[in-house]
């Protein structure tokens, strides 16, 4: 699907958004995402808030994803009937964007078959995600973790995986709507927190405190590259407070913005810039490129022109390091 998808994003654009919005929607059905999970996912796909209304359940979720107090009606905005019983809609102003109809198509379908399985009214959570959620009380979490019989004395983990990865997960698991996209988080007991696919494995927490151990899973995936596909949370230290700094909030970093141009003049230098990073000196990473050490200091001179800092050096390699953490965790997107 997804070579599908880069195919027909060089031949017809619009057709490969389409493309990405059904296997979004597949991805979440497939996960048992929850009500509320589906309709996040269409107002961060369409940048609109989305609304469900049923005999049982009332639903609105704003652009932005989050559960909104307001509520309003089907009315005025495009609207599809829910088999199972209710209405959803986009809260489209102005004039409707090219995929308005695919998404709410999707998420109508989604919901219909999560209808047909739970009942409107036992579909707003599932309880990994009610205990993963910072904004559930206390009671509802520890509520949730009786529910999915985790014992307060033991340690878990929350193994983060695109939720489109093929991995069969062994323990109770629930698809989140995240700012990467769709990723599907798992409990584990933390000694059996081994996985060969791409993954972040968050720290060690009682169930009480998952969310921590989810936080870290998810700043850990986001950092995962090809260079190193499978993360741990113990592992990133001081990165995990990387991802705690939202955009709007964080500073113009002059070493980002010339990575960025550097990643977009050459996207395959990523390989490169990984093993810069990583190795004591150029020629280390010129054994671990296969490359002649001239080759390699050549290049590394090149980039270190562009990028306004010198990575042939100690200081440079942790500026490149710590640039390529920032824009992988900008840029992270799971399908």
């Amino acid at each position: 699907m997804q070579e599908l998808a880069g195919r027909l994003k060089a031949l017809d654009p619009e057709a490969s958004e389409t493309l990405r919005v059904i296997s979004y929607f597949d991805a979440l059905t497939a996960g048992h995402a929850s009500a509320e999970v589906l309709l996040r996912g269409a107002s961060m796909l369409a940048g609109c808030a989305t609304g469900l209304l049923s005999p049982s359940l009332s639903l609105r979720v704003d652009e932005r994803g989050r559960r909104s107090a307001e509520f309003g009606t089907p009315e005025s905005w495009p609207a599809r009937a829910v088999t199972g019983g209710g209405t959803v809609w986009l809260e489209r102003t102005g004039n409707a964007h090219a995929n308005d109809d695919m998404i709410l198509e999707r998420v109508t379908l989604a919901l219909s078959i999560l209808f047909e399985r739970t009942g409107p009214a036992e579909s707003v959570h599932n309880p990994v995600e009610t205990l993963l959620d910072a904004a559930e009380t206390g009671e509802s979490r520890h509520a949730a973790a009786q529910t999915l019989r985790l014992v307060p004395t033991t340690r878990y983990r929350i193994i983060a995986q695109p939720a489109s990865t093929t991995r069969v997960a062994a323990g109770p698991s629930a698809v989140i709507t995240t700012m990467a996209g769709a990723v599907r988080a798992e409990i584990v007991l933390s000694t059996d927190a081994v996985v060969a696919e791409r993954a972040g494995v968050g720290i060690a927490a009682s169930p009480a405190d998952l969310g921590r151990s989810w936080a870290s899973a998810l700043t850990a995936l986001r950092l995962t590259s090809d260079h190193e596909p499978v993360l741990y949370g113990d592992d990133l230290g001081s990165l995990l407070l990387l991802a705690e700094i939202s955009p709007a909030e964080a500073p113009e970093n002059c070493d980002l913005q010339s990575l960025g141009v550097v990643i977009r003049e050459t996207p395959r230098i990523l390989p490169m810039l990984d093993t810069l990073a990583a190795s004591e000196s150029l020629r280390a990473a010129a054994a671990t490129l296969g490359f002649h050490h001239s080759t390699v200091q050549s290049r590394a001179e090149e980039l270190s022109a562009k990028l306004g800092f010198d990575v042939r050096t100690s200081r440079g390699r942790t500026r490149l390091s710590v640039a390529l953490a920032l824009h992988r965790l900008e840029s992270a997107r799971f399908e």
